[in-house]
């Protein structure tokens, strides 16, 4: 099967997974760097990769929307991913996004947090939008402030960190 570009900017395509994706893909889901601020901070096995790309096919199907593939237009790697799905235990929906080590301080998150950002209210219909993050990601946290998405709440306290959230709503205009 080929991939579905379902949204664009200047420098990416965001595109629907297929299973061939996994050997470009997997690499980044097991650079501890990447990983630093992912769930418990481990790098991911390949069963939790492909059940990761699984689940965002899934979700593709059911909702429209998942967290897509980063394209980079230029080279045509995927570089990364950034979308929304939801949070179920929160009854929340999250966007979030991770890129490869050498695509960091670029602008390629931003870029491709803005398009989503933007496609989940206005495209996708959705009225609230969150973000989690570990406190002590910085880089994370200012592009969610670029987003203009503004603290909601603690929830939870781990052994890496406070994991806060922030939130952004529809506006009038759409977004």
């Amino acid at each position: 099967m080929t991939s579905t570009v379902v949204h664009e900017t200047e420098r990416l395509t965001l595109q629907t997974w297929e299973l061939d994706d996994f050997a470009a893909f997997a690499p980044i889901a097991r650079d501890p760097a990447v990983m630093h601020f992912i769930a418990d901070g481990k790098a991911w096995p390949d069963s939790r990769i492909g059940w990761f790309m699984g689940l965002q096919r899934a979700h593709q199907h059911s909702l429209g929307y998942c967290c897509w593939k980063l394209i980079e237009r230029e080279t045509g790697d995927l570089i990364g991913f950034c979308g929304i799905a939801p949070v179920f235990n929160l009854d929340e929906t999250e966007i979030g996004w991770w890129l490869k080590q050498s695509h960091w301080g670029q602008g390629y998150a931003s870029e491709a947090a803005h398009c989503v950002a933007d496609a989940a209210f206005a495209v996708h219909g959705l009225d609230r939008l969150v973000a989690r993050v570990y406190e002590d990601n910085a880089a994370s946290r200012r592009l969610i402030g670029k987003l203009g998405m503004t603290f909601d709440r603690v929830i939870d306290r781990t052994d890496l960190g406070t994991v806060l959230m922030f939130e952004t709503h529809r506006t009038p205009s759409g977004r």
